[in-house]
C-alpha cells in the first residue's frame, strides 16, 4: 500500500506520463482494469488479497454458492443445534426432577401432618423446610447477582449444560 500521491509522482518519474493530469487519468485506468486498488488516498498494490480479506471478514452470504465455508458453516450449524437440543433435554428432565422432588415433599408433610403426627410436630419442620428454601435462593443472588427465578434458572442450566456438552464433544468435522 502506497500513498495516492506516491502513485502520481513515481508514474511521472519513471517517464510513464509527463503531466499530472495524464498520471491522474492513468492511475484511474489501473484502477478501472484491476491492477491497483484506489481507496481514500491509499493505493493497494494487491487488491486480490484486498478482495480475500474483505471476503473473508464478511458474513457467508456474501459468499460464492460453492464456497467450501458455507458447507463448514452448515454442518457447524448442525452440530450445535443437536447440542442445543440435547443441553434442552437435560434441563427440562432436571426441572422435572424438581417438581417431582417438591410433590413427593408437600405428600410426605402431608402425610406426616395429619396421619403420622400432629400440626404442632410439623409446623416447625415446615417453617424451617420453608426457611432453608429463601435462603438457597438469597444465596443464588449473591453468586451469580440474578433473580432467583425459574426462568433464569433454566438459561443458567440451559447455558452450562450447554457449554459441558460442547467441552465433551468439540466441534470437529
Amino acid at each position: 500500500m502506497i500513498e495516492y500521491k506516491e502513485l502520481l509522482e513515481a508514474c511521472e518519474s519513471v517517464d510513464v506520463t509527463k503531466t499530472a493530469d495524464e498520471a491522474f487519468e492513468f492511475a484511474r485506468v489501473l484502477d478501472e482494469a484491476g491492477v491497483v486498488l484506489l481507496f481514500r488516498d491509499k493505493v493497494y498494490l494487491h487488491p486480490d488479497e484486498v478482495v480475500d480479506l474483505v471476503r473473508k471478514a464478511g458474513p457467508l452470504t456474501l459468499l460464492p454458492d460453492n464456497d467450501p465455508c458455507k458447507d463448514e458453516m452448515n454442518q457447524l450449524q448442525e452440530k450445535k443445534e443437536q447440542v442445543d437440543r440435547l443441553a434442552h433435554k437435560q434441563v427440562c428432565y432436571i426441572m422435572w426432577t424438581g417438581l417431582g422432588l417438591a410433590m413427593i415433599q408437600v405428600g410426605l408433610f402431608f402425610r406426616l401432618t395429619f396421619w403420622e403426627f400432629s400440626w404442632d410436630v410439623m409446623e416447625p419442620i415446615a417453617f424451617f423446610t420453608t426457611t432453608t428454601g429463601i435462603v438457597i435462593g438469597y444465596a443464588y443472588f449473591l453468586f451469580t447477582s440474578r433473580d432467583p427465578t425459574y426462568q433464569d434458572f433454566m438459561k443458567r442450566l440451559f447455558l452450562l449444560r450447554q457449554k459441558k456438552l460442547i467441552m465433551k464433544s468439540p466441534f470437529q468435522s
